[in-house]
C-alpha cells in the first residue's frame, strides 16, 4: 500500500506540474493571437512570465522529490537493513536465502554489504555467503554505484584465511570478467590451496571470452598444457555457440584448441554395456567443435566431416549412439537415403542397443534415432536354428559289465 500511496502522489505531482505549464501556455497562445488581431507585438508581462517559469520548475522538483521518497521507501524494504550477525551456519543460511530471494542492486545495498563485510563481525561461514552478496550487487550498468568496492571487498576476500571464502571470492572476482589483476588473483587462490584444479582452469576458460587477443593466445596455452578435460569442455561448448560476441571466432581458427580437442576426446569407460548421459553430452559437444574447427580449414561440410569420424574403424559404438541421438544430428538423419552411411551407422546404434537389452536408456535412444528417420534401417533377421550337417558321429559304445572274479579256494 505504501509503493501504491507514493506512486500515486509522484504521478498528481507530475500531472500538476503539467497543468500549471499547459495554462500558462494557453493564456500565452490567447494573449499572442489577440495581439495579432489587434495588429500589435506580442509581448508578455515579466512577471507573469517569471510566475509561471517558476510553478513550472516547482512542480518539476516536486515530482523528482517525491520519486526519491518513494524510491527510498522501497528500498527501506531492503533485506540486509534488518540484518544481525549470527554465527556459524544459520547466518549463512539466513543470508544465501537474502540472495535467493534477490536483493536489489542499489546504493543502500552495496552500502549495506560493503559494511557488513568490513566489519569484522561475519563469521566464516558467513563470509561465505557474502561474496554471492556481493558479486549479485555488481553490474555492467553499476545501478549500485559501488562497482570499484565491490571488486576490492572480493578480491580481498580471495586472499581470506578461510579457504571457502578465498575460493568464493576468487572465483566470483574473476567472473566480474577480464580485469588485469584477475590471473594474479586465481593463481594466488590456487597456490594457496583454496582453489581446485579443476575449478582454477574452469575459471581460466571463462575468461578467454573477454580478454585482449596475447591474453587469449596465453590463457589457451596454459589450458592445453594441462590437457584439463573441464576447461576442454568449456570450450568446445563455447566454440559450438557460434556467436561473434564469444570466444568462438578465435577458437575456430587457434591450432592450440585444435590440439586441444585431440587430446581431450571424451570416453565411456571399459564397460560397453554402461552408457552414461554426461559422456554421450561431452561427446556430442567435443565432436562438433572438432568438426567446426575442421570445417573452417578445409572448407568441407561439418555434417560430412562428423559422418566419416564416427565411421572410422574401432569407433565405440555409443559415441555413434550419442551423436544420432542428438537434436543437431535431426536434419542428418531426415536426408539419409536407403543405404546410405548413415543409415548404417544408425544400424550400428540399433546393434549396440540390441546387444545390451538390460540398459533401457540405450534402447530408447536407438529407438529415438529411427522415429526421426524417413528410411530407418532395415530390421535385422532373426536368427533361425539349423541342424548341424557333416558326417554322422557313431554312437558311443557302454563298457561290458564288469564280471565277478573267481574266487580262490
Amino acid at each position: 500500500m505504501k509503493k501504491l500511496y507514493w506512486t500515486v502522489l509522484g504521478m498528481a505531482s507530475l500531472v500538476s506540474a503539467f497543468a500549471l505549464y499547459y495554462n500558462f501556455a494557453t493564456k500565452a497562445s490567447q494573449t499572442g493571437l489577440r495581439e495579432m488581431q489587434s495588429g500589435g507585438a506580442s509581448v508578455q508581462p515579466a512577471d507573469t512570465l517569471g510566475d509561471a517559469s517558476k510553478a513550472a520548475a516547482n512542480g518539476a522538483a516536486d515530482y523528482r522529490a517525491n520519486l526519491a521518497i518513494a524510491g527510498s521507501k522501497i528500498d527501506e524494504q531492503n533485506p540486509l537493513s534488518s540484518y544481525k550477525p549470527m554465527p556459524g551456519i544459520p547466518g549463512r543460511i539466513a543470508l544465501e536465502e537474502m540472495y535467493a530471494k534477490g536483493i536489489p542492486a542499489t546504493p543502500l545495498s552495496a552500502t549495506l554489504a560493503l559494511g557488513l563485510s568490513r566489519s569484522g563481525r561475519l563469521s566464516d561461514e558467513e563470509k561465505i555467503a557474502m561474496t554471492s552478496v556481493l558479486f549479485a550487487l555488481y553490474n555492467p550498468e553499476n545501478t549500485s554505484g559501488a562497482n570499484p568496492d565491490i571488486a576490492l571487498e572480493l578480491k580481498s576476500l580471495a586472499a581470506d584465511s578461510n579457504k571457502q571464502t578465498a575460493a568464493y571470492a576468487a572465483m566470483y572476482y574473476a567472473r566480474l570478467g577480464y580485469l588485469p589483476d584477475t590471473k594474479q588473483v586465481l593463481d594466488q587462490a590456487l597456490q594457496s590451496g583454496a582453489l581446485p584444479t579443476d575449478s582454477y582452469f574452469r575459471e581460466i576458460a571463462h575468461l578467454i571470452r573477454g580478454a585482449p587477443q596475447e591474453k587469449k593466445k596465453e590463457f589457451l596455452a596454459e589450458v592445453l598444457a594441462s590437457s584439463n578435460r573441464l576447461a576442454s569442455d568449456i570450450l568446445a561448448s563455447e566454440l559450438n555457440s557460434g556467436q561473434d560476441a564469444s570466444a568462438a571466432p578465435f577458437l575456430k581458427s587457434s591450432e592450440d584448441m585444435a590440439k586441444l580437442l585431440r587430446a581431450t576426446e571424451p570416453d565411456f569407460g571399459q564397460e560397453v554395456g554402461v552408457y552414461g548421459g554426461t559422456d554421450g553430452l561431452r561427446y556430442r559437444t567435443w565432436l562438433r567443435a572438432t568438426a567446426t574447427i575442421e570445417s573452417a580449414k578445409t572448407g568441407r561440410n561439418m555434417d560430412d566431416i562428423i559422418v566419416a569420424k564416427l565411421s572410422e574403424p574401432g569407433t565405440d559404438a555409443r559415441k555413434v549412439l550419442a551423436y544420432l541421438s542428438s537434436w543437431e544430428a535431426m536434419p542428418l538423419l531426415q536426408e539419409a537415403a536407403p543405404d546410405s552411411q548413415v543409415q548404417k551407422l544408425a544400424a550400428i546404434a540399433r546393434r549396440q542397443a540390441d546387444q545390451n537389452p538390460g540398459n533401457s536408456y540405450m534402447r530408447e535412444l536407438a529407438q529415438t534415432i529411427e522415429v526421426r528417420m524417413k528410411n530407418p534401417p532395415p530390421a535385422a533377421p532373426k536368427p533361425v536354428f539349423e541342424m548341424p550337417t557333416g558326417p554322422a558321429v557313431a554312437p558311443v559304445q557302454a563298457p561290458d559289465p564288469l564280471q565277478s572274479m573267481p574266487k580262490h579256494p
